[in-house]
């Protein structure tokens, strides 16, 4: 899952839809421009795609500069995730509140968030090498 793409969007609080379809035109179907003016029609939120995922493990890393990812947006889709996973036998998100800067949240819906801007830091690639499974 694309960092960029997993922010809500059916909130306003980050990139629009219409933003990122104009930006990153070849990231997204045709049919997601239909949702650039009114995202109150999306059938479903970035926490569906998530939810999909279940029961492997997924991190959403982030950056506190990062506005546009949303990094609080992030967080919350992770707690609405989680009832899927529960409902699968397995743990969701770990914590009920976004985790201090540096610290990652271990669980099978994982969440860290580092000081800085949008990049792929040292930091980021430590902690996927922390949380990587095998299987």
């Amino acid at each position: 899952m694309r960092r960029h793409g997993a922010q809500p969007h059916q909130r306003h609080a980050a990139e629009s839809v219409k933003r990122i379809n104009t930006s990153f035109p070849h990231w997204f179907c045709g049919n997601f421009k239909l949702f650039n003016d009114d995202t109150s029609k999306l059938p479903f939120d970035q926490h569906c795609l998530i939810a999909l995922c279940a029961p492997r493990p997924v991190l959403l890393p982030n950056a506190e500069e990062d506005l546009w990812a949303n990094p609080s947006g992030q967080f919350e889709l992770l707690q609405a995730a989680s009832p899927v996973y529960r409902l699968l036998g397995v743990e969701g998100l770990a914590e009920n509140a976004k985790p201090e800067l540096n610290r990652l949240t271990d669980s099978r819906l994982g969440y860290f968030i580092r000081p800085g801007k949008h990049a792929m830091t040292r930091a980021d690639w430590e902690v996927f090498w922390i949380t990587r499974i095998d299987t």
